[in-house]
């Protein structure tokens, strides 16, 4: 069973900062954490990264360990409250791994 959408931060859009009420859809998206991440101990919290590129701040839930294939390649989730907000935040995401990454 999921657990309730309760608290400020299950509520807020990672990107915009908006309140989503409950009864609104949600959107959201998993990412894989940066090499040296450290999220071991923040499983089921929330964590704050900054964009440096656009000099922004963005929260995103820790993934617990999970059977659900969708899910399970995922170290953090982003709630969004729109397929734009979500589209908007996925680009500066990989952005920022596109000009930080050694590769």
């Amino acid at each position: 069973m999921a657990e309730p959408r309760t608290g400020d931060l299950y509520n807020k859009c990672s990107w915009c900062g908006n309140t989503i009420q409950d009864d609104e859809d949600y959107f959201g998206f998993g990412a894989r954490a940066s090499d040296g991440m450290v999220l071991a101990d923040k499983a089921g919290q929330f964590v704050s990264l900054n964009l440096s590129l656009i000099d922004k701040t963005v929260v995103a839930l820790v993934a617990s360990e999970t059977d659900t294939p969708a899910l399970a390649d995922h170290d953090l989730l982003f709630i969004t409250c729109s397929e734009d907000c979500a589209e908007n935040l996925k680009e500066a995401l990989d952005l920022e791994r596109d000009v930080f990454s050694d590769d």
